[in-house]
């Protein structure tokens, strides 16, 4: 029996794409540097901000990564809702699977502040039992600490808990901590980046999450 969801955020919850990347060319046409397209960005957004500003920035200038990221930062504090929505069906999505009495919560490689702030505007209010973003005292994901304090707060298994993400990093997060995956295709990755990290169960469909989520994993092919 599922007894916790566990959700990513950015390309899985809410379709930040937009605002990462007004805020990652501002930071970039700063500095002198070119702009990169939604799709380029989309590529390297998922393991953490300072990830993306070094791949970012040109292969030469990896000195100015940190710049990249100073710049980038304070921006997107003013401008992370500026067009960021939650994907259609995923508030109704994570509604039912609570209802289901499944605890629902979310764990993000967004920096901690910003993934709370893009949560409260976005969806409702108390609907998540915890939210946690980047913060230092946990290893990046795909490292499975996060997942693992998240488990161990509410006295719950990997066997009981499930893991809802849009990209390869979140394939690996969720089987580095034991637990089923359920692989969405509409984020910032293909379904085919998504299938060779090894995903089995992958919708493009908000309205089937909760019951691949609470149901048999045979229904999806297992994660």
């Amino acid at each position: 029996m599922v007894k916790l969801c566990v959700f990513d955020l950015d390309g899985t919850l809410v379709n930040t794409l937009h605002d990462l990347t007004d805020s990652l060319n501002f930071a970039l046409a700063t500095c002198g540097f070119p702009a990169l397209s939604e799709s380029r960005v989309a590529a390297i957004v998922g393991h953490s901000v300072n990830y993306m500003c070094e791949h970012a920035v040109p292969p030469e200038h990896k000195d100015q990564a940190d710049k990249v990221l100073k710049l980038y930062t304070e921006h997107y504090k003013e401008h992370s809702l500026d067009r960021s929505h939650a994907y259609d069906g995923m508030i109704e999505a994570v509604e039912a699977i609570k209802r289901a009495g499944v605890t629902v919560a979310i764990a993000s490689n967004k920096p901690h502040a910003d993934t709370v702030k893009v949560v409260e505007t976005l969806y409702p209010k108390d609907l998540f039992s915890i939210v946690l973003g980047r913060m230092d005292k946990f290893a990046i994901k795909p490292a499975p600490d996060v997942l693992r304090f998240i488990m161990d707060f509410f006295k719950i298994t990997p066997e009981e808990s499930v893991y809802v993400g849009d990209s390869d990093v979140d394939v690996q997060f969720a089987h580095n901590a034991g637990m089923r995956c359920v692989s969405v295709n509409w984020g910032f990755r293909s379904e085919e980046e998504i299938l060779s990290a090894g995903a089995t169960c992958i919708t493009g469909d908000p309205n089937r999450v909760p019951e691949l989520v609470l149901h048999d994993p045979g229904m999806c092919g297992g994660c």
